[in-house]
């Protein structure tokens, strides 16, 4: 979860926990299955708190973590210590990513590349994604187009390049019983290609409000062919694209980028 110093804080970790603890058993399979081909070290970059990095430490695989919300780490480590589970996790940031050590595969889960709003630390980071491989090395990455929040902006075969604001609203439960919960409002740009989200948490216990926090988050899409030549122009070479549907509401795209 590569993003701005003001995302991914405490109160959004802890609802991120809630609300998406585990990744599922389609999309971790899909990752177990690949790993079984590889012979060396393995990396989750924007690992965040471990949604599924925990699930794939648990059927054995070592891997490391990486991410620059320092919350999440912590949390991450939190969560693996409480399962018994050895991991080592790294505070950086991709673009700017210097680590002791290469990786015969590194992964990016579920969109979080995407959340990189300039295109030019984006490409920054895929860089030094490419730096931190070994000769022959994969990279994977997934995508997500996110279709459900632009289709509105189809207007027959044109798409509309007017600003439009949409607002969405969640609340988990915590094990305590309070209540937190993310108020979302979203800028979305079609033509950009870009969605800007400014979020309220806010976390309730017997009726008495126990924390507030804002964030702000980008997500920005790329379609098929456009990530195949960013992932080109860092010398990469793209040796297999996947398309998969992890989450009922989500099409994701994943590239396998090959040193």
């Amino acid at each position: 979860m590569n993003h701005s110093t003001t995302s991914y804080q405490q109160l959004c970790s802890e609802f991120y926990d809630l609300h998406r603890p585990e990744a599922g058993a389609k999309e971790v399979n899909f990752y177990a299955q690949f790993f079984k081909t590889i012979q060396g070290p393995i990396l989750e970059a924007m690992c965040g708190s471990g949604r599924i990095l925990i699930p794939l430490l648990q059927k054995g695989y070592e891997i490391d973590g990486v991410d620059n919300a320092r919350q999440m780490l912590t949390n991450c480590q939190k969560r693996c210590a409480s399962k018994q589970l050895h991991v080592q996790l790294f505070h950086q940031s991709l673009e700017e990513l210097a680590l002791p050590k290469k990786y015969a595969c590194i992964f990016v889960a579920l969109g979080s590349f995407q959340h990189f709003a300039d295109q030019t630390i984006a490409f920054q980071a895929l860089q030094r994604l490419h730096e931190h491989l070994l000769p022959s090395g994969s990279l994977l990455i997934d995508m997500i187009v996110p279709w459900g929040l632009i289709q509105g902006d189809i207007q027959g075969n044109v798409l509309s390049a007017e600003m439009r604001t949409t607002e969405s609203k969640q609340t988990v439960t915590a094990l305590d019983g309070a209540e937190i919960t993310s108020q979302m409002t979203a800028r979305i740009y079609p033509n950009e290609q870009l969605a800007l989200s400014e979020n309220t948490y806010e976390k309730v216990l017997n009726g008495k409000t126990m924390a507030t926090e804002r964030e702000q988050l980008a997500f920005r899409w790329y379609h098929r062919y456009e990530m195949k030549l960013l992932l080109e122009k860092a010398g990469f070479f793209v040796a297999r694209i996947w398309n998969e549907s992890f989450e009922s509401d989500l099409q994701s795209t994943i590239y396998q980028a090959v040193k």
